[in-house]
């Protein structure tokens, strides 16, 4: 079975589904081991996390597609890829579906925003045309090769400039008569009056079209108390909570940082002590390193295991 089609399994077998967005391999596999069905890389993660820079649509295809194969290939769930714009026009389009498609993960979603785009849930967010937004999604949708590869249109109209949901409302329409999978749009407010009037309005055309939500890290969700519950009841089948890897890889970093800086060796004693309590505190055993030696021991002659492993400490 196809990663999409597992993807898709999920989402008809479930009332509703969430998972944290991650930025690469270490990240996914851990999220994996925690239980989650799948795994969701952003764009922001990314840039941030991997190259420092913002989410300002300064990454090339290149770089995301070969950081989603390496999610893709360390997971056995399903993978959902931030795939920005699509990294050009209609043309460019077909590119980036099969690159990513050939990386593994079972579906992108693709904005509408003007390239270069910026973050969701930032200002100067500019949209294309309706005409040439659908016609990527068009060919989008003829570039995949596996049928079940999701494509998912996401729109930005909500806040942009020009925008608002009466926009965002048609995009999804124009969007959904097009052909998509599932359908995404960007809400910059804990305010659910807007997420629930954009799934009434799109689901009284396509009842069945599975709707994505991003709960969103910039919003505070906190004060707000707005459960995944409560979106899944405006009619959203699956969301994820944005930069949730990069923002506690984030705090536990500099935590550790700061006390190192202020008690030296004493913090790494006390955090080491903390670790190995911990569930993944055997990273040599999470890295996979048994199942390497085991390989080894399989294929490797004897006299060359005995000398690699006579003196090692594994």
């Amino acid at each position: 079975m196809s990663m999409g089609r597992k993807m898709r399994e999920l989402l008809r077998a479930c009332k509703y589904v969430y998972t944290p967005g991650i930025t690469h391999a270490l990240h996914a596999m851990i999220v994996e081991r925690a239980g989650f069905e799948y795994v969701y890389m952003g764009g922001y993660d990314v840039s941030l996390t991997l190259y420092g820079l913002p989410d300002v649509g300064l990454l090339t295809a290149n770089e995301m597609v070969e950081n989603a194969r390496h999610i893709a290939r360390s997971v056995k769930i399903p993978v959902i890829a931030d795939a920005d714009t699509g990294y050009g026009n209609a043309i460019n389009v077909v590119r980036t579906v099969r690159d990513y498609e050939a990386a593994g993960v079972a579906g992108i979603h693709i904005e509408d925003q003007v390239a270069p785009k910026r973050c969701g849930h930032v200002a100067g967010k500019m949209l294309v045309s309706l005409d040439e937004a659908v016609g990527k999604l068009r060919a989008a949708l003829d570039a995949r090769r596996d049928p079940d590869f999701i494509i998912m249109a996401r729109t930005d109209a909500v806040a942009a400039v020009g925008g608002g949901i009466e926009e965002a409302i048609r995009r999804g329409r124009a969007y959904a008569r097009a052909g998509c999978d599932m359908l995404f749009a960007e809400f910059p407010t804990t305010d659910l009056a807007l997420p629930r009037r954009f799934a009434e309005e799109i689901h009284r055309e396509f009842p069945e079209l599975p709707l994505y939500f991003n709960y969103s890290s910039n919003l505070e969700w906190h004060e707000a108390k707005v459960t995944f519950e409560d979106i899944a009841a405006l009619g959203y089948k699956a969301m994820h909570v944005s930069l949730a890897g990069m923002r506690a890889t984030m705090q536990a970093t500099w935590d550790y940082a700061v006390d190192l800086k202020a008690r030296g060796a004493q913090a790494e004693i006390d955090f080491e002590k903390r670790m190995l309590a911990h569930p993944l505190g055997d990273h040599h055993a999470f890295a996979g390193f048994e199942a390497i030696r085991a390989m080894e021991e399989k294929y490797l002659p004897a006299e060359e295991l005995k000398k690699k492993y006579d003196s090692a400490g594994l």
